[in-house]
């Protein structure tokens, strides 16, 4: 966890009423994370990375949850149920039994995607040197009421760094970046992705052609929090002058399981 500033470029004018993208800046809390459920998982393991930015603007509270997976691995509650079946490890080898993902994937050819990205991910150099995507669609909504969809991702503005598989040993990120935190500030840019008819909006597994895309602003992160309160970064979190995708399963399922899972972490 780490604290920084927001601060919006201007180049989403006209297009949304939320004020905080659109000039100024803005406090934010920052979370950088490994997925899983294994708390002494190796950051040196392929696998793909989080950076939840929760922006508190004075409208409310804006929270932009990116991965570095390119897309979700399904597209309803369902299929992930399916997954976490597929993906339970093998009592005799201690990892996911090949036949079981084999038949996942035949029944699910939507979650390659994902899936290929997360075991053949490279250990990045940094949390910082990564881009992290939205994956899910959102709307930004105007003075007149019209909506655009849009995809965003966070991004280093130099473009990313990564490890060669012999540089990993020991690799710890979290420590990395208190260190680098310690000289200068570490900066991510905001670029959002402006989608076109057909595009779709309710289907985290799907990945858009290429978009025009502007970098709407840059976070600027400046410290590591030593102590922090439980929290919850939930992607359904939007301010006025955002919206929600009206059929996006996974989406709306997120906050029902992201709540069920605070109260279970805080009992």
């Amino acid at each position: 966890m780490a604290s920084g500033t927001f601060r919006a470029s201007g180049a989403l004018a006209g297009l949304t009423t939320a004020a905080h993208l659109l000039g100024g800046e803005t406090a934010a809390t920052v979370r950088f994370s490994h997925p899983g459920g294994d708390p002494d998982a190796p950051d040196s393991i392929p696998s793909s990375r989080g950076c939840a930015v929760k922006l508190h603007t004075s409208a409310g509270i804006h929270d932009l949850v990116a991965v570095s997976a390119p897309a979700f691995p399904v597209r309803d509650g369902r299929s992930f149920l399916d997954l976490l079946a597929a993906r339970a490890p093998d009592p005799a080898t201690g990892g996911p039994d090949p036949a079981r993902m084999g038949a996942f994937m035949e029944a699910h050819p939507e979650s390659l995607a994902a899936i290929t990205a997360a075991i053949t991910a490279r250990a990045p150099q940094s949390y910082v040197t990564l881009a992290y995507n939205g994956l899910h669609t959102f709307f930004l909504i105007d003075a007149a009421g019209s909506r655009q969809p849009f995809r965003y991702s966070w991004e280093p503005p130099e473009g990313e760094s990564f490890l060669e598989a012999d540089d990993t040993s020991g690799l710890d990120l979290a420590a990395e970046l208190e260190r680098r935190l310690e000289t200068d500030p570490a900066v991510l840019d905001l670029v959002v992705r402006l989608g076109e008819p057909g595009d779709p909006t309710d289907d985290p597994t799907a990945i858009w052609p290429e978009r025009p895309s502007v970098v709407a602003g840059r976070l600027e992160i400046g410290a590591v929090q030593a102590e922090t309160e439980p929290v919850i970064f939930d992607p359904n979190n939007v301010t006025e002058g955002l919206g929600l995708p009206d059929d996006d399963e996974i989406l709306a399922l997120r906050r029902l399981v992201y709540g069920l899972s605070y109260a279970h972490r805080t009992a």
